[in-house]
């Protein structure tokens, strides 16, 4: 018999191709030797430059998703290249990138006419993160705009610092399981002599009791339903008030240059929470994704899930509120408005509790999700006046789950995963101020996002701007390189850990030039050894060039910076 000719792609960036002979004798059992897997897999590492574990590969037909798996899948694989030509996808783990089986010929296509923006210049983006943007921008159904941010990189399977506007479709996984995650700035009464040197280490060292369940069900229920209903089950409200794992952090700042911002003063300490809706987000996509992952406008399940996303954004943001409320208490013990956000066994009345909800209100400064999907009129429309700066002619309210369409075509969906809104949801007006992070030993970026003709009235970057400084390297390289880096995690944890992004530069020169000299500083409290290599400083990208490219592509403008003294990530006293 002739030999079997395919073409081998790599599935998170299809472009890259090779063509692939296999003769007809090679075995199609895996387990044997020489099998048809076998050569698959030394033609993706010699000719695809596949890295990572064998193991761990995984191998899609492209036109349909489905995953070869064993003998029998083998056998169905190659005899359907017997007769046509065939592309074989291998991953290196992650999921199939495209429609996938259960996609039937009358369901509805990407648009190829789908618009693309890349506001990354400066910042560096690897080509697996543009692939994943543009082939996710063109193949699912109602996609009319993307936008890649300057911290865009690589998701499992769609990228994160990214933006899709649809119009009557809602995507689910663009946007993830942690849904509701976002970030909120709050000030704080401390002095900026209390965190400067060692003081930071004594404060690092009061910011206990912040890990495992915070009060009873009952003072839980009463602080999530503050506003509206948003409980999710005592299996996801225990973890209340808790940071979580991966990139997730409180941090201690220091307000050093912010100019013309009414929000923020010189000099103030500030506390910066990063966190989401913990478990329940997840559980809210595994719940709607597996018979197919895009939702249309108006069907039941559609509505089931804004419903259910609605709850996961406010579970978040009281989440936040309450993790500020334990940090205060740690922070300023004498303050009587933080007792609640102790672990004491007193007695608390429910209105005892909605009134400390209250109370962490007048210190907020913002509070924002950079995941979620929000439905917005599109194209943005000029502001009714340059001196109102208002959106409120833009945007719908926060509510995805209000009843009916849209009464018009204007309405759209903005899914965001790792992307700021530029809009407080609240008032329908642009935010004065947005926190762009970069790592443990870079300074957090403050902006001010921009709405001109120039940028179409935010239409350019899907009215968001990036969330973060974004990975340089996966969790996976991180934790190999750092780990050989640095063989003592401890001295990550200090002051004099430095990022390498910034101090291998020039130093700062001209605006922020004290800002682009700051390599470190910072005390962190991680008791995650894994964690601690994983989110190394150099894991990320340089959060100057990220901040500078918004600039450069006249969606904001920066208005200042603020130095992190205390991180705090994790301490294991009873972590759930």
């Amino acid at each position: 018999m002739p030999p079997i000719r395919l073409t081998l792609a790599l599935n998170a960036s299809q472009t890259k191709r090779t063509p692939l002979i296999l003769s007809s004798s090679a075995p199609r059992d895996p387990a044997l030797p020489n099998s048809c897997q076998e050569l698959l897999f030394k033609a993706a590492k010699d000719k695809l430059r596949l890295k990572g574990k064998s193991s761990k590969w995984r191998i899609f037909v492209a036109r349909n998703g489905l995953e070869v798996l064993g003998k029998e899948g083998w056998e169905s694989a190659l005899a359907e290249a017997e007769t046509k030509e065939i592309v074989l996808l291998i991953s290196a783990g992650e999921d199939y990138v495209g429609k996938t089986a259960s996609s039937s010929s009358s369901a509805p296509k990407g648009n190829p006419d789908c618009s693309v923006e890349i506001l990354a210049k400066a910042a560096f983006v690897d080509s697996i993160s543009l692939d994943q943007l543009n082939t996710t921008a063109r193949s699912l159904p109602g996609l009319v705009h993307a936008v890649g941010q300057p911290d865009l990189h690589p998701g499992t399977k769609f990228p994160i610092g990214a933006v899709f506007v649809s119009r009557g479709w809602v995507h689910p996984p663009l946007i993830g399981g942690d849904i509701g995650c976002g970030m909120a700035w709050y000030r704080t009464r401390l002095q900026r002599h209390q965190v400067e040197g060692d003081r930071g280490r004594k404060v690092a060292e009061r910011l206990r009791g912040l890990e495992g369940a915070w009060r009873k069900k009952e003072q839980r229920e009463a602080w999530l339903n503050w506003e509206k209903e948003s409980t999710a089950g005592e299996e996801w409200d225990k973890a209340l008030g808790t940071i979580g794992a991966g990139n997730h952090f409180a941090e201690i700042q220091v307000v050093e240059e912010c100019a013309a911002s009414e929000s923020l003063e010189e000099g103030e300490v500030i506390l910066l929470v990063h966190s989401g809706s913990r478990g329940y987000g997840g559980h809210v996509l595994k719940t709607f994704t597996g018979d197919g992952d895009s939702l249309e406008e108006g069907t039941e399940k559609m509505e089931e899930y804004m419903q259910m996303h609605d709850r996961a954004c406010r579970w978040a943001k009281a989440n936040r509120d309450l993790i500020a409320l334990r940090f205060l208490a740690c922070l300023e013990p004498g303050e009587e408005s933080w007792v609640l956000g102790r672990n004491e066994s007193d007695t608390v009345e429910a209105d005892d509790v909605t009134a400390a909800r209250a109370n962490i209100q007048e210190r907020k400064v913002v509070d924002i999700w950079h995941n979620n999907v929000e439905r917005i009129q599109w194209p943005p429309s000029p502001p009714r006046s340059e001196a109102e700066a208002t959106l409120e002619s833009q945007t719908s309210s926060l509510s995805l789950s209000s009843p009916g369409p849209p009464s018009t075509a204007d309405y759209a969906y903005t899914h965001r995963k790792g992307a700021a809104p530029t809009y407080n949801i609240a008032t329908h007006s642009p935010l004065s101020v947005l926190p762009l992070p970069g790592s443990r030993a870079t300074p957090t970026l403050i902006l001010r996002p921009l709405f001109t003709p120039d940028n179409s009235w935010g239409a350019k970057n899907a009215l968001s701007l990036a969330h973060g400084a974004g990975r340089a390297m996966s969790r996976h390289k991180a934790l190999v390189s750092m780990s050989q880096k640095y063989k003592n995690p401890e001295l990550l944890l200090q002051p004099s850990a430095t990022s390498e992004a910034r101090s291998n530069k020039p130093s700062g020169e001209g605006q922020w030039a004290a800002g682009k000299d700051v390599h470190g500083g910072t005390w962190v409290v991680c008791e995650d050894r894994e964690l601690v290599w994983e989110e190394a400083p150099e894991a990320y990208k340089d959060v100057w060039e990220v901040g500078e490219d918004l600039v450069e592509s006249g969606v904001a403008e920066i208005l200042g910076w603020c130095r992190a003294k205390v991180c705090y990530k994790v301490r294991d006293e009873g972590r759930s």
